[in-house]
């Protein structure tokens, strides 16, 4: 009885597949795995055949797996799976036919990644080790029967992971995409340069992973986002991308590197100076830090590097596609080069786009010659139309998707208030919060009603992002918790046809078997916060004076208006000898004084490294009180307090301006 109401539990079970399949159809009974497995496979499946048999071995340790090729099937089929590509032209790319009946399992899919598909149905389909009952022999491991016809949305389903900001390890980046791939993901865009680290090894210029990989310490590359006292970093040798390329391709996933071009490129330009413009350039703000981070459009020898550096780029990954960026170029560094400025000339160039646009096209043009297409972002499309049938990935919002599907250029959709997955979950919650917040509900919500049907048919697919600026303040859990459950939102958005799309139902999946599943994983995903305490805050008098001078846009007096989401701004970067100091005009007495140097839950133009002091009621003198973290402190005073200072205690860290947040004080109980 135990294992008839063992089996049923496992038919219901059935109905919560995630990503959601287009036709399920439930079958009587269920199929008994053998303690020994047989698995017959065509020829171009057998890598799946063993990836199949190395997941069933994990989860049950079978006495043996048996993978034999196709050609030999028995006449008497029972136990057996068979897994075999099947091209139909009724069945799109990546799509794949389920059938497991008492007597045997059938997997075929239209190609190499749709038997991969259906291995991953599959795999959600199986119950937990050990069995439900508990008096069932080693042998009798039920799947329930189904019939499952389903094929993807989208040819694209993409998750960026930004590995410049925060170093993930070889590992980490293995474990991440086998994740994105049991949602059925298939496209991995993997950030690898920007302002904060070079993190690809190339043999012809070493140097700029050698050095550019790392920041702090004696790095040319200032410390930012954490690790303020420490050399901090890492980078991809050619051998490790070779070894993720190869781990990512048997599961489906296609990885599109990017190299950020022209902007987001500091990190590049500290270890190759001569790539940026030759005008004159203001450090002062900075405290004597170039923190220029464009490369020069009229420089002939960027070129000849960039053909060498794309060049190793190309060999290294197999995708047809390299993203070469094309995003927040700060076109004030052109501005200011008097070559840039000639070449303008030369050209009848108006406007500092075109001189973008040049720049893209040459960059597209050694994409062609390497026998290359580009991917770029939505901007890079500001200055005119691009050469090349680029893809482009419109972030912005919807609208800007929308721009670029209607001028038909082949888009992914992959706007920030729906898809960033390094916004928060919820106000209270960690992350970054200039798009929103961004639940889960927000992502499921995506679709492309306001598209023509035209635009929708230029629309390739959708994809997330996790810019990861806060892995360092966070540790390394953030990086799963930020991506699941959204991630399983995404996956059901991109693959799902949208009229079988509900939110209550893909929610109550999730509750009744999904997350089990993640958690079977060892996934770190978000759960539900517990309510906040309700705390009174308090706004006394106070005066506010330092050693910086303020901005017109955002001066001083927020501190002492208390303005609720504000902050100023002053007019350089911290350096040692600096100082903040409030004063109260009465004494406070309160249970906590929070100090915030930097934005809310970004460690970003901070106090680096600071002394917190405190004066209390009735004293002259200050007393230590504490260190800050990442630009903030939360003082605990034992007695009402008189003032509070704050002095800089580390070197200028290369920021043009430090942020500073009113205070956040707690009254007593």
């Amino acid at each position: 009885m135990s294992c008839l109401l063992g089996a049923a539990c496992l038919t219901a079970a059935a109905q919560d597949l995630v990503p959601r399949p287009v036709s399920v159809e439930p079958r009587e009974g269920a199929f008994m795995l053998p303690s020994m497995l047989r698995i017959y496979h065509s020829p171009d499946t057998e890598p799946l055949a063993r990836y199949l048999a190395a997941e069933l071995q994990r989860l049950y340790r079978f006495e043996a797996v048996r993978l034999t090729e196709s050609d030999k099937l028995p006449s008497d089929r029972a136990g057996i799976i068979q897994i075999y590509t099947a091209p139909y032209d009724e069945m799109p790319a990546e799509g794949y036919w389920l059938n497991i009946s008492p007597r045997d399992m059938l997997i075929a899919g239209a190609d190499y990644g749709g038997v991969f598909n259906g291995i991953q149905t599959l795999l959600q389909l199986l119950p937990d080790a050990p069995p439900y009952c508990s008096d069932c022999r080693r042998s009798d491991i039920p799947i329930p029967c189904i019939n499952i016809s389903d094929y993807p949305r989208f040819t694209y389903r993409g998750m960026l992971l930004d590995v410049a900001r925060t170093f993930v390890p070889k590992e980490r980046v293995k474990r991440y995409i086998d994740l994105l791939s049991r949602h059925k993901i298939n496209k991995l865009h993997w950030h690898l340069t920007d302002d904060e680290g070079w993190r690809i090894e190339l043999k012809s210029h070493p140097e700029l992973a050698a050095v550019g990989g790392f920041r702090g310490g004696d790095s040319p590359i200032l410390p930012v986002y954490g690790a303020w006292d420490r050399k901090y970093g890492g980078y991809y040798t050619q051998d490790d991308i070779r070894e993720i390329v190869a781990y990512a391709a048997l599961r489906n996933v296609e990885i599109i590197p990017e190299i950020d071009l022209p902007g987001h490129s500091r990190a590049a330009a500290r270890v190759m100076p001569a790539i940026l413009c030759s005008g004159p350039y203001d450090t002062t703000p900075t405290n004597g830090y170039d923190d220029r981070n464009v490369w020069c459009v009229a420089e002939e020898a960027n070129y000849r590097l960039l053909e060498e550096i794309l060049g190793e780029v190309a060999d290294l990954f197999p995708s047809p596609w390299i993203h070469i960026g094309g995003d927040e170029v700060n076109t004030a560094q052109w501005a200011a080069c008097p070559r840039c400025r000639a070449l303008m000339r030369d050209r009848g160039y108006t406007e500092y786009a075109q001189l973008q646009h040049h720049f893209m096209e040459r960059v597209i043009g050694i994409l062609e010659r390497l026998g290359k297409r580009a991917a770029v972002w939505n901007e890079a499309t500001d200055g005119g139309p691009l050469s090349g049938s680029p893809r482009v990935h419109g972030w912005q919002n919807p609208e800007v998707c929308r721009r670029a599907a209607a001028a038909g250029y082949r888009t992914v959709a992959m706007p920030a208030p729906y898809f960033y997955f390094d916004m928060r979950y919820s106000p209270s919650e960690p992350g970054q919060t200039w798009a929103g917040c961004v639940p889960t509900e927000k992502v499921y919500s995506f679709n492309l009603d306001a598209f023509t049907p035209d635009e929708q048919a230029a629309v390739e697919g959708v994809e997330s992002a996790l810019w990861h600026e806060l892995g360092l303040l966070h540790g390394p859990a953030y990086l799963e918790r930020q991506t699941y459950p959204r991630l399983c939102a995404l996956a059901e958005v991109a693959w799902t046809p949208q009229e079988l799309r509900d939110w209550n139902d893909f929610e109550a999946r999730m509750e009744r078997t999904h997350y089990a599943r993640l958690s079977r994983m060892g996934v770190r995903y978000r759960t539900q916060p517990a309510p906040a305490e309700a705390e009174t805050l308090l706004t006394p008098e106070v005066a506010f004076s330092s050693s910086f001078r303020d901005t017109r846009s955002n001066p001083f007096s927020v501190l002492t208006d208390y303005t609720p989401g504000a902050y100023a701004r002053t007019t350089r970067g911290a350096r040692e000898g600096d100082h903040l100091l409030f004063r109260f005009a009465k004494p406070v007495a309160c249970r906590s004084v929070t100090v915030s140097t930097g934005y809310d839950g970004h460690p970003r133009r901070v106090f680096p490294g600071g002394r917190a002091e405190i004066q209390y009621a009735g004293e002259t003198t200050f007393h230590a009180c504490g260190e800050l973290a990442n630009g903030c402190i939360t003082i605990r005073p034992a007695a009402p307090v008189q003032a509070i200072r704050i002095r800089c205690t580390t070197p200028p860290d290369g920021e043009d301006a430090v942020i500073i947040r009113p205070l956040r004080i707690v009254a007593l109980p």
